[in-house]
């Protein structure tokens, strides 16, 4: 038992030590990029997004990426701050078990405007499995003018049916090339999510249709 306590106290203690290295770090670098007061302002968001489990590389390169685009002091630090919330909200939609790419996908699709309960659905349709992708390939319908509902819907119903993540990046590509051909980003996305459906034989399909506007699935 004795020996157990003091594995446990060593354990607690380099892991102690190994966050102060890196709280170090993450202010060396700051202060190598940033002026000194919005320094200080996002390493102290940047510990408490740690204290609370969530990543913080993100943080950091969102405070570079409002400095190199010439923001003020103000601009960086709210930056950083959204950054740090839709990371949190997006746990919070994920699941507390979430991994750090889940959270920081989840985070960049909520920063889209996607709804936090499509994230929760999406969970909901991999159960056990990762989301990186299918949030990676809902942010990209989203950024080619594809509705957010109509978007979360798509994805959502293609991973319901069963959708592979390679599954999902050629649906991406097929929608992609739809409406650089001319198609409505969101006519042309509940088309080729219906397609697929079709062709794909031994898959539930359930919930809205994509496009669909809020119909549902008749048997």
């Amino acid at each position: 038992m004795k020996h157990s306590l003091a594995l446990a106290a060593a354990l607690a203690l380099a892991c102690a030590a190994a966050a102060r290295a890196e709280e170090a770090g993450d202010e060396a670098r700051l202060n190598a990029r940033l002026a000194p007061d919005v320094a200080h302002q996002v390493a102290a968001l940047v510990h408490e997004a740690r204290e609370a489990g969530l990543p913080t590389d993100p943080l950091i390169a969102r405070a570079f990426e409002g400095a190199s685009r010439g923001a003020d002091a103000a601009g960086i630090v709210t930056g950083v701050r959204r950054q740090a919330g839709a990371q949190a909200a997006a746990r919070g939609a994920l699941g507390a078990g979430s991994q750090p790419d889940e959270i920081v996908a989840g985070a960049s699709a909520l920063l889209a405007g996607v709804p936090a309960d499509s994230l929760a659905r999406l969970r909901l349709a991999r159960p056990g499995g990762n989301v990186v992708i299918p949030l990676v390939v809902l942010c990209d319908l989203v950024a080619r003018g594809v509705p957010a509902d109509v978007a979360s819907v798509a994805v959502v119903t293609a991973a319901r049916a069963g959708a592979t993540d390679n599954v999902l990046l050629r649906i991406r590509e097929r929608i992609h090339t739809g409406i650089e051909n001319g198609g409505a980003p969101a006519g042309t996305t509940g088309e080729v999510v219906r397609q697929w459906l079709r062709v794909t034989p031994g898959k539930a399909h359930h919930g809205e249709e994509p496009g669909g506007e809020g119909k549902k699935k008749t048997p």
